[in-house]
C-alpha cells in the first residue's frame, strides 16, 4: 500500500466523521461558484446590469470567503483533536513527524479537491436556474444566457484550495508539540468539576438584559450607534450563559429531589453539567450563528414582503403634485393634465388640493429647520388624513403641531413648548404653543416643501392675508386602488408632467416608482442573502454534528458503564435522545429569543407589522432543524446500540 492509498483509505473509512463537514464545504463552494459565474457573466461585465448588483455579489463573495475560512479552520482543528490517539499509535509504529504532517495534509487535500469538484459541478448544474431567477428579480427584458467563464472556475478552485491548504498547515501546530503519551491519553483526560461563579452568571444576565433593552428601544436614528454594543453584549452574555448560568440552573435543579430522582433525569442532568462545560464555546458559537441566520433572513424577508405597507406609509398618496413657485395658474394647468390622464385610464381616484404658507422663525436665524417651515390648515390636514386612512386632529386657538415628514421614530427637528413664526417680507409675528407632534405624515415628502406645522383654520386664514406668491405653495394628492399595477398612468405622467420644470414631480411624489425601487432592491438583497443564511445555518448544524461525533467514543464507554449498573437499552436511548435534543434545541431557543429582539428593533424602523413574516421564518427553520435532529438522533442511537 502506498502512502497516498493509505491516506485515501483513511478518508473512506472516516467518511461518516467528515460527512457534515464535506457537505457544508461543498455547499459553500457551490454558492461561491454561482455568484462568481454571475460576476464574470458578459452581460454583467459589459455594463448591461447595474454596477450596484455586481458590487452586491462581490460583497457576498467576501462574506462567504471569510465564513468559509472560519468554518474550515474550526472543522480541521476539531478533526485533528479527535484523532490524537490515532496519531499517537502511528507515531509508536514508527511514522516520523514529517510523514505524519504529510499524511494530514494529503487527507485534507483529498477532501478539499472532492468538495471543490463536487461543489463546482453542482454550481455549474444550478447556474442556469440561478441566472433565470436573477433575471426575474432584476426584471430584465431578456433573461441572462447560460454562460460560465473560466475565471469563475479558476477563482473558486484557487480560493478554496488555498483556504484548505493554509488552514491545514496552521492547524498542524496543535499536534506538533504533543508527546506520544499525551496524544494517546488525549481522550482519557479526567473531567474536572465545572467551575461556577455567581458573579459571572449575573454578568451574563445583565449583558443580555442591557442588550435586549437597547434593541427593544432602538429607532432608525439610534440603530447605527447601538448595533455594535448590542452585538458585543449579546455575545458576551450568551457565552457566560452557557459556561456559568446554565450550570447554576442545573445545580438548582439537582436540589429539586422529586424531579431530579425521577426516571433517568439524574443521569441526564449529571452528564449534562459536564457537557455544557465542555461544549460552552461550541454552543455559544452555534447560538450566535443561528441567531445571525434568523435575523438576516427575517429582516430581508420582512423588508421584501412589507414593501407595499412601507411605500403607503412613506408616501400616503399614490400621486402628488407640488408647485415650485407660487403660480396658481401654472399649477392648475398641470393638475388638469394629471386628472385628464387618470380619467383616460378609467381610474377612480380621490384627491384633495391645498394651499400652504411658507414661514420662518425669526428668533433662530441660523437654524435651517426654523428657516424652512410650512403651514397647513387643520381642515386640509384632516382631508388628507381621510385619503391616507389616518385619524383627524383638532387644535385649540394659538397652537400648532409638527407633522413628521416620514414615519421614522427618533427624529425631532422641532422641539420646545412654543414657537415664533413670521412670513417673509411681512411684519406679522405670532407665537404659538406647540402640541404633541404627529408621527405619521399625510402628504408625500418633497425637497421643495418645508417642515410642516398644522395650525387652526382661523390662524391660517389670518396669516394667508400676509402671504405673497413667493411664500405660497400648492399641493395636490390623489389616491386610488391597485396603485401598484397602474404602470401606464406613470408612463404617461413621465412623458408629460416631467416636461414642466415648474412642477415638482419625481420619485418622491410617485408611490409606484418608489415601490418598484424598493422591490428591486429588497428582492436582490433577499436573493443574495438567502444562500448566505442557509450556509450559516448548515454550518451551525454541522458544528453540532462534529461535537456529537467527537464525543461518541467517550459516550459509548459511559453507556457501557450505565448498562452494568442495570439500565435498559430503552432507558439509555431516552438519555441519549434527551442529551441530543438539548444540544440541538437549547441554542435554537436562545437564538430565537435573540432574533426576536432584533425583529423588535426592525419593527421600530418600519411601518408594517413584522410579526407574521418573522414567525414564518422561525417556523421554517424549526421544521428543518427537526428533520436534521431526528436524522442525527437516529444515527447517534444506532451507533450506541451497535456496540452495546
Amino acid at each position: 500500500m502506498t502512502f497516498r492509498q493509505f491516506a485515501l483509505n483513511n478518508v473512506k473509512r472516516s467518511f461518516g466523521r467528515y460527512a457534515a463537514y464535506f457537505f457544508s464545504s461543498t455547499f459553500a463552494v457551490t454558492v461561491f461558484f454561482m455568484y462568481a459565474a454571475f460576476i464574470f457573466h458578459p452581460d454583467v461585465v459589459n455594463g448591461s446590469i447595474r454596477p450596484s448588483v455586481r458590487k452586491g455579489m462581490v460583497s457576498a463573495e467576501v462574506i462567504i470567503f471569510l465564513f468559509a475560512t472560519f468554518f474550515i479552520f474550526y472543522s480541521t482543528s476539531s478533526f485533528l483533536k479527535l484523532r490524537k490517539k490515532e496519531f499517537g499509535l502511528l507515531t509508536l509504529l514508527g511514522i516520523t513527524r514529517s510523514q505524519l504532517n504529510k499524511l494530514i495534509i494529503l487527507e485534507n487535500t483529498i477532501i478539499a479537491i472532492l468538495a471543490i469538484v463536487t461543489g463546482t459541478a453542482f454550481g455549474a448544474l444550478f447556474t442556469k436556474v440561478f441566472l433565470m431567477m436573477f433575471s426575474v428579480i432584476l426584471d430584465l427584458q431578456s433573461p441572462l444566457s447560460y454562460y460560465i467563464d473560466w475565471k469563475a472556475i479558476a477563482i473558486t478552485a484557487s480560493v478554496f484550495l488555498t483556504i484548505f491548504e493554509i488552514i491545514t498547515v496552521m492547524t498542524l501546530t496543535t499536534i506538533r508539540s504533543k508527546r506520544v503519551i499525551d496524544l494517546l491519553k488525549a481522550a482519557k483526560q479526567p473531567k474536572k468539576p465545572p467551575f461556577y461563579s455567581i458573579w459571572l452568571s449575573i454578568l451574563a444576565t445583565v449583558c443580555l438584559i442591557i442588550g435586549y433593552y437597547l434593541a427593544y428601544s432602538s429607532n432608525i436614528i439610534q440603530m447605527t450607534k447601538r448595533v455594535i454594543p448590542i452585538l458585543c453584549l449579546v455575545v458576551i452574555g450568551t457565552y457566560f450563559l452557557y459556561t456559568q448560568a446554565s450550570i447554576g440552573l442545573l445545580r438548582f435543579y439537582k436540589k429539586r429531589k422529586r424531579s431530579y430522582y425521577r426516571g433517568t433525569n439524574l443521569v441526564t442532568a449529571a452528564e449534562l453539567i459536564y457537557k455544557l462545560k465542555d461544549n460552552a464555546r461550541i454552543l455559544s458559537m452555534v447560538t450566535i450563528l443561528t441567531a445571525v441566520t434568523f435575523t438576516s433572513t427575517g429582516v430581508l424577508a420582512n423588508l421584501y414582503f412589507g414593501k407595499k405597507a412601507e411605500a403607503e406609509a412613506r408616501l400616503p398618496h399614490a400621486i402628488a403634485l407640488v408647485s415650485k413657485t407660487g403660480s396658481k395658474d401654472l399649477f392648475e394647468e398641470t393638475l388638469y393634465m394629471l386628472k385628464s390622464i387618470l380619467k383616460a385610464e378609467h381610474i377612480r381616484f380621490a384627491g384633495h388640493q391645498a394651499t400652504f404658507i411658507c414661514v420662518y422663525n425669526p428668533d433662530q436665524p441660523n437654524n435651517y429647520v426654523m428657516q424652512n417651515l410650512l403651514l397647513m390648515s387643520v381642515t386640509d390636514y384632516n382631508k388628507f388624513a381621510d385619503l391616507a386612512g389616518q385619524p383627524h386632529v383638532s387644535l385649540p386657538a394659538n397652537t400648532a403641531t409638527f407633522m413628521h415628514p416620514t414615519p421614522d421614530q427618533g427624529y425631532e427637528p422641532i422641539q420646545g413648548k412654543q414657537i415664533t413664526l413670521s412670513i417673509k417680507n411681512s411684519n406679522k409675528i405670532v407665537t404659538l404653543k406647540l402640541n404633541k407632534p404627529i408621527k405619521q405624515p399625510v402628504i408625500n415628502p418633497s425637497g421643495y416643501l418645508g417642515y410642516t406645522l398644522v395650525v387652526p383654520d382661523p390662524l391660517f386664514q389670518e396669516l394667508s392675508h400676509f402671504a405673497t406668491q413667493e411664500t405660497t405653495q400648492y399641493y395636490f394628492g390623489a389616491s386610488y386602488k391597485n396603485w401598484e399595477s397602474k404602470t401606464s398612468v406613470i408612463e404617461k405622467l413621465n412623458d408629460s408632467i416631467k416636461k414642466n420644470k415648474n412642477i415638482d414631480y419625481n420619485i418622491s411624489n410617485n408611490r409606484l416608482e418608489f415601490f418598484n425601487l424598493m422591490k428591486e432592491t429588497f428582492s436582490l438583497m433577499l436573493f443574495i442573502g438567502f444562500f448566505v443564511s442557509i450556509l450559516f445555518f448548515l454550518a451551525a448544524d454541522s458544528i453540532l454534528y462534529f461535537k456529537l461525533y467527537n464525543d461518541l467514543e467517550q459516550d459509548i464507554k459511559q453507556y457501557h458503564s450505565l448498562a452494568k449498573l442495570g439500565l435498559t437499552m430503552k432507558e439509555m436511548k431516552q438519555i441519549a435522545a434527551k442529551q441530543v435534543a438539548i444540544l440541538f434545541f437549547i441554542p435554537f431557543a436562545i437564538a430565537t429569543i435573540h432574533a426576536g429582539f432584533a425583529f423588535k428593533m426592525l419593527q421600530n424602523m418600519v411601518s408594517g407589522s413584522v410579526v407574521k413574516t418573522s414567525v414564518l421564518v422561525i417556523v421554517i427553520f424549526l421544521a428543518v432543524q427537526l428533520v436534521y435532529y431526528f436524522f442525527i438522533r437516529s444515527l447517534y442511537i444506532k451507533k450506541i446500540a451497535k456496540v452495546m
